[in-house]
């Protein structure tokens, strides 16, 4: 029997898994990051404002829970489709 492969997934310093850069998702299409704090309380936000060069696990940690006031935060793509405006 063959042995599964095992895959090398880099990460941060502090043992964070190395995300996908804002560059590479803008490339795949995704046009916004969705943002969730441990405590549960998430946020939708336009990823305009970061460079293309910058890892979505780079940002993690500079979040502040406007809910409960932790630090750090789960950022991951918005998977789901363009809403559509009410005039369109």
């Amino acid at each position: 029997m063959s042995r599964p492969v095992r895959r090398h997934t880099p990460t941060h310093a502090d043992g964070r898994q190395m995300k996908i850069t804002f560059g590479e998702m803008r490339e795949m299409g995704l046009r916004g990051v969705l943002v969730y704090c441990h405590c549960g309380h998430h946020v939708a936000l336009s990823p305009d404002r970061w460079p293309d060069d910058i890892r979505l696990s780079d940002i993690e940690p500079r979040f502040v829970c406007a809910g409960c006031g932790n630090r750090g935060a789960e950022v991951r793509p918005d998977f789901a489709p363009p809403k559509m405006g009410a005039n369109a």
